[in-house]
């Protein structure tokens, strides 16, 4: 399990990024039916069942946010002055359609403030192992096509870059990252890698 240095430094945050092994450990997740929407729900229990959405956000002690992902970037935010959490399932799809953005503005909507957001993405497909083609790089505006990288057979895709820039421009500074890459590394499951495994890791945020 490893942690960002940033919201390491907050007494009041319980946070983890897991790999495939550690996260069986994980005790008491509330989980998402994640479906690479942009849709964030604020909880202050666990839900009966989970709910289909792809960020959760709570002002409430001992709830489990918990993100799963095999490549996509699992991103956990805490608000310093407010005490809210919020966990972000991002893969490519929901940070171009803007899940980033609508889970920062119901975490504003709660009480937060974009000056005391601290964020941290966790481990997730880097630069040199996400293969893009013609059809995606076309999906993005021009002024956003410096993060594709011409290859002899397509693109490479800064994904990386990418998800800071959308954090960036949604108002947060304060933002860790672990450039661990998914892909290539057997400690964490890949989708890119091998498709047919449904398992996922998973990344933590609780209020204590």
């Amino acid at each position: 399990m490893k942690q960002a240095n940033n919201l390491s430094k907050l007494e009041w945050v319980r946070h983890g990024f897991y790999n495939a092994l550690d996260s069986k450990t994980v005790q008491n997740p509330i989980l998402m039916n994640q479906v690479h929407s942009v849709d964030a729900l604020f909880v202050q229990n666990i839900p009966d069942k989970q709910p289909q959405v792809d960020a959760l956000i709570t002002d409430t002690k001992g709830l489990v946010l918990t993100v799963k992902t095999a490549d996509c970037a699992p991103i956990l935010i805490a608000d310093t002055k407010a005490h809210i959490v919020a966990a972000i399932h991002a893969g490519w799809k929901g940070a171009f359609q803007g899940i980033i953005e609508t889970t920062i503005l119901k975490m504003i909507e709660k009480g937060a403030s974009f000056k005391t957001l601290v964020a941290a993405v966790g481990p997730h497909i880097q630069k040199q192992s996400f293969q893009a083609d013609e059809k995606m790089k076309a999906l993005f505006p021009v002024t956003e096509h410096h993060f594709f990288e011409p290859t002899k057979t397509g693109y490479l895709f800064d994904f990386d870059a990418y998800v800071l820039y959308r954090l960036k421009r949604a108002g947060v500074q304060n933002i860790d990252t672990l450039l661990d890459d998914t892909y290539p590394n057997m400690e964490y499951y890949s989708f890119r890698r091998d498709p047919q495994n449904p398992e996922r890791q998973y990344s933590v945020i609780e209020i204590i």
